[in-house]
């Protein structure tokens, strides 16, 4: 399940070119909890 969110992540995050704020919209969720969960899979704002 966690391979799943990271990758649904990372996808959102090339989708949105990078931008933090949009790839948050795209999932549905506030940019904080969008950053929080980037911490915890190791992401870094480009698709990784």
């Amino acid at each position: 399940m966690a391979e799943a969110e990271r990758r649904l992540l990372a996808e959102a995050l090339r989708r949105a070119g990078g931008n933090q704020t949009h790839a948050a919209r795209l999932l549905g969720m506030a940019r904080p909890t969008l950053h929080a969960k980037m911490q915890k899979y190791g992401l870094h704002g480009t698709a990784e």
